[in-house]
């Protein structure tokens, strides 16, 4: 049926550019294709102005592609791709120019053939609509209907016949050169990574948020303060915070240098969560360091606070190198058993390059990533960094290391050959399990160590192969072949699983605008 409703999308309403004039404050949503595209863009020309680790980005910052001017067939299909969407969306819009623009929009993303063993088909169909009451104001919508949803045992809402939805984005957003606000229900996503971050990521629902941004030549700063979902507590936190439930909150603080032109970029991030109480006025604070105000407050007073560092370096174009590490808890002193706990870290280092010895339109890459058992896990319920069940950082939690290896190929025609391998180790750590304590059986002198991973670990890799017909911007078809086999699936001794999955993917999209 979602075959049918695309081809027959295609044919009635060709996907042709709006007549916008000017949608450049809305954000580019992380799973768009233009994002994909952006960073092997970015890979081969880095940009002089652009911080690329702080998404999502607004699409008034990714305008000045469209001057750009091709050196290769892979870039002069990039080019096209970038032109055809932005002036779709962000086309030029006179400052005096009083009127206001409704627009909407749909988005249909299909996948159909052998998944998990059996044969599915899976629709997300996504309806955007908003205003742009100027050049600097914009309100922005977007409603998912996703079947996609009812397969995530994980999952927090309502199914209804396989069918689930979701408000997905809905903000307002006042934009100017230097500095942005933004209010409403919008992604974050911190970090360089391929298909995860260790801070914020995609991997949760998007953040109901206030975030505002400063941004000069050579540093931004980026702050958010959002609401979490409210969670159940066992009876033993129902006791200590006198409630059945907790609501919940999540701070965070980010500072960005560039240097050498943007070619070298910096960052330093803050995070904290806590729940179970009113909000903290110290977590509210932007300018203050939350671990400094956490210890002088009494024990009743908690928050679980987590910190990282990156980089992410262009030495020429056309070789990128990032890296991430993150600290959740370290321990400095060996005083008592409470001192043993192992630290809980998490690290990510990777590289890329673009068309090695010439070959136009290829990218390889590489990337390693390591997360210690309980990071992002606590002992308060309300604590931990987690969004409807799901991370707020790498997508796998906690307990896990990871090579993942990948290529692109630009074939020429609108076509564009992947290649992904994915190497995982997974032990039995999780962020939504309660969060144990064995070195407390230990004493100093006795000493505490555990392996990594935990427990009974799950040995896994995945092949996955994805050839893409690209012929505009608005629509795509590609075929994606994956195999994976695992040992010890799921932590359980003994358990294998060897699969092998085949299916199309559809993209399609058109909008429409109307003054008011």
């Amino acid at each position: 049926m979602a075959f049918i409703l695309i081809v027959g999308a295609v044919l009635l309403f060709p996907p042709t550019p709006g007549k916008a004039q000017g949608l450049k404050g809305i954000t580019l949503p992380p799973y768009h294709w233009m994002q994909d595209y952006f960073f092997e863009w970015q890979l081969r020309h880095p940009s002089k102005d652009l911080f690329v680790t702080t998404l999502p980005l607004q699409f008034s910052q990714l305008q000045p592609l469209v001057t750009q001017k091709p050196t290769s067939p892979f870039e002069r299909f990039l080019l096209t791709q970038f032109r055809t969407d932005l002036e779709s969306f962000a086309p030029s819009r006179k400052e005096s120019d009083p009127e206001t623009i409704l627009y909407f929009g749909t988005r249909l993303v299909e996948r159909a053939g052998r998944m998990a063993d059996e044969m599915r088909s899976r629709l997300a169909w996504r309806f955007f609509s908003g205003l742009s009451l100027s050049k600097h104001v914009e309100i922005h919508n977007v409603v998912n209907l996703d079947q996609n949803l009812k397969d995530d045992p994980e999952y927090l809402g309502k199914i209804w016949r396989g069918l689930t939805a979701i408000n997905e984005q809905a903000y307002i957003l006042f934009h100017f050169n230097t500095f942005s606000i933004k209010f409403g229900r919008d992604y974050i996503r911190w970090g360089r990574g391929i298909d995860a971050t260790l801070t914020v990521s995609d991997a949760s629902r998007p953040f109901d948020q206030l975030q505002f941004q400063l941004r000069t030549e050579k540093a931004q700063f980026t702050y958010f303060a959002s609401k979490l979902n409210t969670v159940s507590l066992s009876p033993q936190w129902q006791e200590k915070l006198k409630s059945p439930w907790a609501e919940r909150y999540m701070t965070g603080g980010r500072g960005e240098l560039a240097l050498f032109d943007h070619r070298l970029q910096l960052a330093a991030t803050q995070m904290v969560v806590w729940g179970g109480r009113d909000p903290e006025w110290y977590f509210l604070n932007p300018f203050i360091f939350y671990y400094g105000e956490l210890v002088n407050e009494p024990d009743s007073l908690r928050g679980n606070i987590l910190g990282s560092v990156e980089l992410l370096y262009y030495p020429v174009p056309g070789i990128e190198v990032y890296g991430t590490l993150m600290i959740d808890d370290i321990q400095v002193e060996k005083t008592g058993p409470g001192d043993l706990e192992p630290n809980e870290i998490a690290w990510m280092v990777g590289g890329r390059v673009a068309d090695p010895l010439g070959t136009d339109g290829l990218s390889l890459g590489i990337e390693y990533t390591r997360v210690a058992n309980r990071t992002y896990n606590t002992i308060p319920e309300a604590e931990k960094f987690v969004h409807r069940n799901k991370p707020v950082g790498h997508f796998l939690g906690n307990d896990f290391d990871r090579w993942l290896l990948h290529a692109r190929k630009y074939l020429g025609r609108h076509m564009l050959l992947s290649l992904t391998v994915d190497l995982r180790r997974r032990g039995e750590g999780r962020v939504n399990q309660p969060f144990d304590q064995p070195w407390m059986n230990y004493t100093v002198e006795e000493g505490y160590s555990e392996p990594f991973p935990s427990g009974i670990v799950e040995r896994s890799r995945m092949i996955t192969f994805d050839w893409r017909w690209h012929p505009r911007a608005p629509f795509f078809a590609s075929l994606t072949a994956r195999w994976q086999k695992a040992k010890n699936y799921q932590n359980v001794e003994g358990k294998t699983l060897n699969r092998f999955e085949v299916f199309i993917n559809l993209w399609w999209e058109a909008q429409w605008f109307f003054k008011i």
